[in-house]
């Protein structure tokens, strides 16, 4: 085996120089022909020229191939970006449709509402001016008959007295506790309801502590959700861009 490396290094170093002899030989013979010595450094020359063009041509494909690659990369953000505003104006203006729907049907219901409240207030309060005028109308038809009754001397006049002075007060009493009540004590949108505000005004309802304690409780894990969410979605988008 060391017989045979030696015998390699020994091939290797007689190549060498018999390399070296035939280039000192070559070189001798361009010194001796000056045309030839010319004709191979014009040669060299334009294989040295003609290598670092290549280079240069190859850097240059490199480079723009890159820069392409980035412009396109570049474009594809800016089209992801222009997308993203696209879709988020549509859900916007989705989300303002559904808005404007369910505000118009809410308007629509407090109007329906408040027309049935109207209607009923004002049909109530024709049935209680009815009332008080067939009151009316009940008790002059009751004094004229009992002043009938009196004039042909079938009643004494105490009894007429007695008679008329009730029903007059009755029709009075009606007349006066109808408008006060209707003025006064009846609510002013609902016909069912009274007004208890009375002398005083309101009395305010106690807060339980216990309530205000359990709000907080409530307010506070709501926060805690809220941002626990917040961050859920950063972490998401900060992923997207990143893969993007």
């Amino acid at each position: 085996m060391r017989f045979r490396m030696s015998n390699l290094n020994q091939i290797i170093d007689f190549t060498k120089l018999f390399q070296d002899v035939e280039l000192a030989t070559a070189i001798g013979q361009l010194k001796q022909d000056p045309v030839q010595l010319q004709q191979f450094l014009q040669g060299q020359q334009d294989k040295v020229y003609k290598d670092i063009i290549k280079q240069k041509d190859s850097t240059f494909q490199k480079v723009y191939g890159d820069l392409n690659r980035a412009s396109e990369a570049q474009e594809s953000i800016l089209m992801y970006d222009k997308r993203n505003k696209e879709l988020a104006q549509i859900q916007q203006e989705i989300y303002a449709n559904q808005k404007n729907s369910a505000t118009t049907v809410t308007e629509d219901k407090n109007l329906a509402g408040r027309k049935y409240e109207m209607n009923e207030w004002s049909v109530n309060n024709k049935k209680d001016t009815l009332f008080v005028y067939s009151s009316i109308f009940i008790t002059l038809s009751a004094l004229v008959l009992i002043t009938v009754l009196w004039r042909l001397g079938l009643i004494s006049s105490t009894l007429w007295v007695a008679l008329v002075a009730p029903i007059i007060i009755i029709c009075i009493l009606i007349i006066v506790v109808r408008s006060q009540y209707t003025d006064t004590l009846r609510n002013k949108r609902y016909w069912n309801r009274k007004v208890f505000e009375g002398k005083y005004g309101k009395i305010p309802a106690p807060i339980c502590p216990g309530a205000i304690s359990g709000l907080e409780n409530e307010i506070s894990n709501i926060e805690t959700e809220a941002n626990t969410v917040k961050k859920e979605i950063d972490v998401d988008i900060q992923s997207m861009l990143q893969k993007i």
